[in-house]
Parts: structure tokens; sequence; C-alpha cells
């Protein structure tokens, strides 16, 4: 971090650090991806946004990530890569799917309504995700989207814009309270079991203290959803799900991939 710019515009920009940081870690691997986990440069403004954070009291279980993110056994794209498929499957995993509205009961009637309105609040902040890509609740984008309202409100307080920072600092407490910090800590909790002494337990523990912290320092109050996920609901022995063995008669397929 630039020693030169001020706490009240450091803090978001670290905040927004780690954000990245921690889509990155989720989303599907790729060249991009694994020099943001994996190369020095990236690594080390990572250490350095924790380090600054970890001054304040909300963010000293930061401390442990002076060194960044651990790799465990992960060393090369590739196996990274083989991880992520192994941790998340190629369709939805019972245990620890991805996407928030997996969790709880929602209806794929609801579910469609509730992704048409994720994306009318990504629209409204000019962003929209990658078609193709990944739904919009998708753990990555909400992380990607929560990096870039802390850094436009660190870009607005630089500016002087009080009232502009003020609207992005809003609209990341009414985020996490209606969407990340709400299934989040669940989604952390199943990944660290699932994968309990890989490079997607350090990412699973570093996202559930980082969430935590910021409901603290930013008064955030989220209401959990319930810890259950849509996939346990159906009789499979495996831990991967295909959307299509969960229709209604006569409705339409909900989007899942």
């Amino acid at each position: 971090m630039n020693p030169t710019v001020s706490r009240e515009v450091m803090l978001p920009l670290a905040r927004s650090r780690i954000y990245a940081h921690l889509a990155a870690c989720f989303r599907y691997p790729d060249e991009t991806t694994w020099a943001e986990i994996a190369g020095d440069e990236a690594r080390g403004t990572f250490a350095d946004a924790c380090a600054q954070l970890a001054e304040g009291k909300e963010y000293r279980c930061l401390r442990r990530y002076a060194d960044g993110l651990p790799l465990r056994d992960t060393n090369s794209l590739k196996k990274f890569e083989l991880f992520y498929q192994e941790v998340f499957g190629h369709t939805i995993s019972k245990l620890c799917p991805p996407y928030e509205t997996e969790y709880g009961n929602m209806h794929l009637f609801q579910q469609s309504d509730f992704l048409s309105d994720l994306g009318g609040l990504y629209r409204a902040f000019g962003v929209t995700p990658q078609e193709g890509k990944e739904r919009s609740d998708h753990i990555s984008i909400q992380l990607e989207f929560l990096y870039l309202l802390s850094f436009k409100e660190a870009h607005a307080l630089r500016e002087e814009k009080k009232d502009e920072a003020k609207i992005c600092r809003d609209a990341q407490v009414a985020f996490l309270e209606d969407h990340l910090a709400r299934w989040a800590p669940i989604f952390a909790a199943r990944l660290e079991r699932k994968n309990p002494e890989g490079i997607f337990s350090a990412a699973a523990r570093l996202l559930g203290d980082f969430i935590k912290a910021e409901q603290k320092a930013l008064a955030a109050d989220p209401e959990l959803v319930p810890d259950v996920s849509r996939g346990e609901f159906l009789p499979m022995a495996s831990d991967e799900w295909d959307s299509t063995e969960w229709q209604v008669p006569g409705g339409a397929a909900s989007d899942l991939h």
C-alpha cells in the first residue's frame, strides 16, 4: 500500500484488495487467476493489505496472513485446477455449493426472480457479470462486486467526494446484510470441512475471518440463511447433483450452468 495515501483512503483500498484476492480464489482457474493467487507481486500487495487492516481491532485476524494465503501443496495452475474440480465438481456440489440461492429452501421460481434482481443491483453500479461464465449469485461474483464498491469508495474519498463515498459504503453494508454475509460463513465452514488440508481450506478460513471482520467494521447485521443446501434434499449418493433432478412438474428448468 502507498504510504502517502491517507488512512481514510487506505482502509477501503486495502479492503478492496482482500475482496479481489478472495474472488480469485473462488473463480474457475485460469492464468490470470493463478497469477493473482500465486504471483509474487499479487501476494505481496495482499499481505500488505492484511498488515494495514490488522492495525485495527476488527481486522486483527488478518495478522495470520502476513505472509500471504498459504498455497499448501498447490504449486501450479494445473494442480490448482485439479483441486478446484475435485472440490467443486463439474455440476453443483451438495456439500458446499458456491451459489447463494442453493442455500435454504428457495424455490426455483423464486431463484429466477432473485437472480434477476441481483443482476439489476449490479447494473445499478455499472457492472454486468460476464455472460456465459458464472451466475450472478456465485461467490466470486459477489466478492468482485464488493471489491468494486470498496475500490470506488476509496477513489471517491481520494477525490474528496464524500457523498459518493457514502453511497458506496452504504451499498457495501446493504450487500453484506442482504447477500454475502448471510451465506458466506456457512459456505466457508462447509468448504473447510470438505477440504481440511488443501488450499481451499485456507481460502475458506480467510473468507470466514474477513466477512466476520467486515460485519464488525461496517456495523452490518445480516441474518444467516438456513445451513442446508437444496441438493441435500435429493436422494443421491454423490456429492454432486444435476439441476434437472430438481424440477417442478410442468415448470421451466432454471439456468444453473
